[in-house]
């Protein structure tokens, strides 16, 4: 199966004070990068090869950032609509041949490879079902929608945003030993955390 990836990158930043996907993280044993090179990486590394960064707020910057990467770009015009109007304008822009596409918040950066591993594995063996993350009985990110909910993803019209949206659909957790899934950066104290754990982390 092939699968993409959208990289949500869209955010005003405005409790942070700067721009999150851009932020710097450092990388045990290795230089550090920032946030959005970092999922960059880790959906290259497990296989995925189509990743597509939806932009808004600060596009400029985040566009710029995304091609030096040689990723793919899709700019959010409405971005003060939510983070909803960046996933609708991802699945839109998302490659018609993918047969599953994962939706990443890019303050979410620190998820290991071995949870990307954990979903593309249950859909080999099932893919009838959005597969959501879950660590200790809590969903967290990525979810892997199949690309036959695209439409149903787009054409919902409900408050709540994606979760919401991917409430309606059928649904399967994928258990995964990592925390990472629950770990945002929304405020400069969480980006602090998050960089002292990246530190400590090997990513797998």
């Amino acid at each position: 199966m092939k699968f993409c990836a959208l990289l949500l990158a869209g955010g005003r930043s405005a409790r942070m004070g700067k721009v999150k996907p851009l932020l710097p993280l450092p990388r045990k044993n290795a230089s550090q990068c920032s946030a959005l090179e970092t999922l960059a990486r880790l959906y290259l590394s497990a296989g995925v090869r189509d990743v597509l960064v939806v932009s808004g707020f600060h596009a400029g910057a985040v566009e710029e950032a995304a091609r030096a990467l040689s990723l793919a770009v899709a700019r959010n015009l409405r971005p003060e609509l939510g983070m909803f109007s960046s996933v609708r304008v991802g699945l839109e822009a998302a490659p018609a041949d993918c047969d599953g596409i994962f939706i990443h918040p890019a303050d979410v950066p620190l998820v290991g490879g071995h949870t990307l591993n954990l979903l593309i594995e249950a859909a080999s063996v099932d893919f009838s079902a959005v597969l959501v993350p879950c660590h200790k009985g809590r969903a967290g990110h990525p979810p892997l929608v199949p690309a036959v909910f695209r439409e149903a993803v787009l054409a919902y019209a409900g408050g709540g945003g994606l979760r919401a949206a991917l409430a309606g659909l059928p649904g399967r957790e994928v258990d995964t030993p990592d925390p990472f899934i629950l770990e945002d950066m929304d405020r400069p104290r969480d980006y602090r955390k998050l960089a002292r754990l990246a530190l400590r982390t090997v990513h797998e």
